[in-house]
């Protein structure tokens, strides 16, 4: 499966939740649209699955967003090893992929 990320849902990727910013296109209702599947402890430890999402036309990722729709998998103990090799990403910008390393390897914080 593949999500093209700008086109399906949004081009700036800024707001957790409903409570930051303009409370639209939040990581709570992309994870919940888009990354329903991998809310389950048995999707991270089938070897099978995984996920790609492109990036892009994404011009903007913020941390928080990139903390609740992606470090809010890590409370399945998943390590950012395992992560990257389950959810890939494709046309992601360095600096991008940092900020979503950096949020998988703090884990989730709400």
């Amino acid at each position: 499966m593949a999500i093209k990320i700008a086109e399906v849902f949004h081009r700036r990727l800024v707001n957790r939740d409903d409570l930051q910013g303009d409370g639209k296109n939040t990581a709570v209702e992309f994870r919940d649209k888009f990354l329903k599947d991998l809310d389950n402890k048995d999707w991270w430890d089938d070897s099978s699955k995984t996920i790609e999402i492109d990036f892009d036309g994404v011009e903007t990722l913020g941390p928080s967003w990139a903390n609740e729709a992606f470090a809010y998998f890590t409370k399945f103990n998943v390590k950012p090893a395992k992560f990257f090799t389950k959810v890939i990403f494709k046309n992601i910008s360095a600096v991008k992929k940092a900020t979503v390393r950096t949020e998988i390897e703090t884990g989730y914080n709400k």
